[in-house]
């Protein structure tokens, strides 16, 4: 049966030739979208390391250069907040907080280990309890922090792995210059503040002394609020704020909003991918389709012999679907030759795991559409008497 299949598509093959690189093309467009697909689901279920309800963003920017003038205001600003009854806790904090579009890295050595970049995120004490992280060893940053002889960092995880590998992180002391260093307190499991859909980074947190604090202005401010804060208590709030920092521009959102943009920044472009792959396959489709109506249409005579001769309704329509399956795996094995070069060298630098998984779903998909675009034709021509298609003829 096999070997009739291939002397049956050898003698068509110049329309098959098509149909085969129409698939070859459509397999490489679906490997390239499910991995771009899988790999963002792959970070989505990872977690984040904080929580983001109920959580509001201040930014703050002063209109004025002096520096020693927006310090003291903002040390009056952040007490202001506080204060008030809706606030459960607040932070001062650098740009790039939670979905924010701003990033911050620095280089961390230990041992043998050089020029780790790790992004770096400047917070009070009171950010942990904002974001409700969790730390997993040592501790946060406290008031016992103040009289410390080393800079104290908290670092993620990720961090963690890359510097000391299995060796105990507390304790340790990372150079900052020649004459300071940093020293591991804590350690948080997880921490992927830029996006959802995108990887963990190594990450350490530095506290923030607004007592010793001189010549950094910090723009960034994050509260947690009471469950039922809304609209009214926002312009209550700013209204305050604006009489203690005069001509200062003060923009409020809430992290579940910049989520929401920072997730559009993936999906959107996913979403149009998608509408782009389903339209070759849907063209695809249309090829297989139609290529097998014309076949069983320009075989009639063909159907009607095997039929006469004894061959059933279903051994019909097993040949016409084992052609097009048969069809769809030399496309599928040229475009496996060039798909199976990505996990191999480890392309763009990701797992290889989802590349498999990727090869495997568009596979899968090629040949469901294959077998879906067979169904109909092939049942068509099972029910072909042969009397009638040798009388036709």
């Amino acid at each position: 049966m096999i070997r009739h299949l291939f002397k049956l598509i050898w003698n068509q093959k110049k329309s098959n030739f098509l149909l085969i690189t129409e698939i070859f093309f459509s397999f490489l467009v679906l490997f390239a979208v499910l991995s771009f697909g899988i790999y963002n689901y792959h970070n989505y279920t990872k977690p984040l390391g904080f929580t983001y309800d109920n959580v509001w963003q201040l930014w703050l920017n002063p209109q004025t250069d002096s520096t020693a003038h927006n310090l003291a205001v903002q040390r009056e600003l952040i007490q202001r907040v506080k204060s008030f009854p809706e606030v459960e806790h607040a932070s001062l904090s650098n740009s790039n907080t939670p979905f924010a579009f701003s990033q911050m890295n620095n280089n961390l050595s230990y041992g043998g280990k050089k020029d780790i970049q790790a992004n770096v995120f400047n917070v009070q004490a009171d950010y942990q309890k904002v974001l409700g992280l969790e730390v997993s060893q040592g501790r946060w940053f406290g008031p016992q922090d103040k009289a410390s002889l080393h800079k104290p960092i908290v670092i993620n995880q990720k961090l963690k792995e890359e510097l000391f590998g299995d060796e105990e992180a507390i304790g340790k002391l990372l150079p900052i210059n020649d004459s300071s260093q940093y020293a591991v307190i804590g350690v948080i499991d997880h921490y992927r503040s830029y996006s959802e859909f995108d990887p963990e980074e190594a990450a350490y947190f530095e506290c923030i002394n607004l007592d010793e604090e001189k010549s950094y202005f910090w723009n960034g401010l994050v509260m947690k609020v009471k469950p039922g804060a809304g609209v009214a208590f926002e312009e209550k709030m700013v209204r305050e704020l604006s009489r203690i920092a005069k001509d200062w521009t003060i923009e409020v959102t809430t992290l579940e909003k910049m989520r929401q943009s920072k997730a559009k920044m993936t999906t959107v472009p996913m979403v149009a991918l998608g509408l782009v792959c389903g339209f070759l396959v849907f063209n695809v489709a249309l090829g297989l389709f139609g290529v097998l109506w014309y076949n069983i249409n320009r075989r009639y005579a063909e159907i009607g012999l095997r039929r006469a001769i004894g061959a059933s309704s279903k051994q019909i329509r097993n040949q016409f679907v084992g052609e097009v399956l048969v069809i769809a795996t030399f496309g599928l094995l040229l475009g496996l030759l060039l798909a199976v070069q990505f996990p191999l060298l480890q392309v763009f630098q990701l797992s290889s795991a989802i590349y498999w998984e990727s090869i495997a779903a568009a596979a899968f998909l090629i040949f469901l559409l294959a077998t879906i675009c067979a169904i109909y034709p092939s049942y068509q021509a099972s029910k072909i008497y042969p009397a009638v298609a040798l009388h036709e003829e």
